[in-house]
C-alpha cells in the first residue's frame, strides 16, 4: 500500500487534472484500513551467497582435468564452496579406502597446491581418495584468526559427502603452513572420525584449547630454518612446544625412537595411548618448503614420508566405525547450486 501511494503521488505531478480524485480517495482508503487491519511485517532481504570457489576451476580458462579429478561443490552458511576430490583411476568404490583431508596454505587453491606438492600420485600408490576443500579467497578463516565455525562447517560436509559415496575405514588430515593450523583444529576438534594428521612446514595455534575425544596420531615435518623456535614471517608456534603438546594429549610415554636419514632427524613416540603415534621429522637445514626428495640436500620426500605414517596407522575400531561416524556427522547436509 504504501508503494501505491508513492505512486500516486509520483503520477499527480504528470497527470495532476485526471487523477486528483482518485488520490485522494486512495488515501482515505488507506486511512480507513488502518484501524483494523494490523501492521504488515516487512521481510528481510536473504543473504547474498559469497562464492569462495577456487580461482582455478572457475576462472576463465579452467584446466582439463585429470583422469579421478572432479570439483564438488555445495553452500554452507551463505557461502558457495567446493572440493577437489581425487580417486586413483584403479580404485575399488566397494572395499575400504582411506580418505586423505588435503588442506592447501595461503594464498593458494586447492588446484594450485596440488601442482606444488603432487600428491595425487602417492594417493594412487597407497590407494588413498583425496578430498581437497578451497577456503575462501585462497584463506582459510581460522588460519587468518577468524572463527573456526566456517571452515569445520564446510569440512564436515566434504568428509559426510565422501563417505556417502566409498567406504571409508580410515580418515586423515594434511596440510602445509596455514593449512597445517586447520589440520591441527580438526585432530582436535573431529577426533570422533580422524585417525592422524600430518603437517608440513606447519604449527598449530597453541592458546586454543584442544581436548580431543580420542587419541590422534601426529606428525610435523619441519625445517630447521622454518622460525623453528617460533614467530617470523608466518607468525609460527615453537615446533617442539607443538610436539609436546601432543605428546601430552595422547599420553605418550618414555623417550622417542631417534633415527637419521639424510638431513632429517626423526624422533617417533609410540607408547602413547590407544596406540596413537607422534613423530617429528626435523629436517636440518630446511626452509619453509613443501619437501621433495633432493640427492644434494638430502631432504626428505614428504609425500612418500606422510603416505608410509599414515599407511601404518590403525583406523577406528570397526564395530564403532558407524557409530562415531554417525555421531559426528549427524544432520548434516548439503545443498546443490546449478
Amino acid at each position: 500500500m504504501r508503494f501505491e501511494a508513492t505512486a500516486s503521488v509520483r503520477s499527480k505531478s504528470l497527470f495532476a487534472s485526471t487523477v486528483e480524485g482518485f488520490a485522494i480517495g486512495l488515501v482515505l482508503a488507506i486511512v480507513a484500513c488502518a484501524g483494523s487491519s494490523p501492521p504488515v511485517a516487512t521481510r528481510s532481504s536473504p543473504r547474498p551467497i559469497e562464492d569462495c570457489r577456487g580461482a582455478t576451476e572457475t576462472g576463465p580458462n579452467p584446466p582439463t582435468l585429470s583422469p579421478g579429478v572432479e570439483f564438488r561443490k555445495m553452500t554452507v552458511d551463505s557461502k558457495l564452496r567446493d572440493y577437489r576430490l581425487f580417486r586413483p583411476p584403479q580404485l575399488d568404490p566397494t572395499k575400504p579406502v582411506s580418505l586423505v583431508v588435503v588442506l592447501h596454505g595461503s594464498p593458494i587453491d586447492a588446484a594450485g597446491f596440488e601442482d606444488v606438492i603432487h600428491f595425487d600420485q602417492e594417493a594412487t600408490s597407497d590407494g588413498f581418495v583425496t578430498a581437497s576443500p578451497n577456503g575462501c579467497g585462497g584463506f582459510w578463516s581460522y588460519t587468518e584468526g577468524g572463527s573456526k565455525v566456517a571452515d569445520e562447517d564446510f569440512i564436515r560436509k566434504v568428509i559426510a559427502d565422501v563417505m556417502a559415496e566409498f567406504q571409508v575405514s580410515k580418515v586423515f588430515a594434511m596440510g602445509a603452513s596455514g593449512g597445517s593450523r586447520v589440520a591441527y583444529r580438526l585432530a582436535c576438534d573431529f577426533a570422533d572420525v580422524i585417525t592422524g594428521m600430518a603437517s608440513v612446514s606447519g604449527t598449530m595455534v597453541l592458546q586454543d584449547a584442544c581436548s580431543p575425544t580420542r587419541p590422534v596420531s601426529v606428525l610435523e615435518i619441519h625445517g630447521t630454518k622454518d622460525a623453528w623456535e617460533g614467530g617470523g614471517d608466518h607468525g609460527a608456534y615453537p615446533v617442539e612446544a607443538v610436539n609436546q603438546r601432543w605428546r601430552d594429549i595422547d599420553g605418550c610415554a618414555g623417550d622417542p625412537v631417534v633415527k637419521q636419514t639424510g638431513s632429517t632427524i626423526s624422533s617417533v613416540w609410540s607408547r602413547c595411548n590407544a596406540g596413537a603415534v607422534v613423530r617429528l621429522d626435523k629436517v636440518i637445514g630446511g626452509g619453509h618448503t613443501w619437501f621433495v626428495s633432493n640427492p644434494i640436500t638430502a631432504e626428505p620426500d614428504a609425500n612418500k614420508v606422510i603416505g608410509n605414517f599414515f599407511s601404518s596407522l590403525p583406523g577406528i575400531r570397526p564395530f564403532l566405525a558407524g557409530y562415531a561416524i554417525g555421531r559426528a556427522f549427524r544432520g548434516s547436509s548439503m545443498k546443490e547450486i546449478p
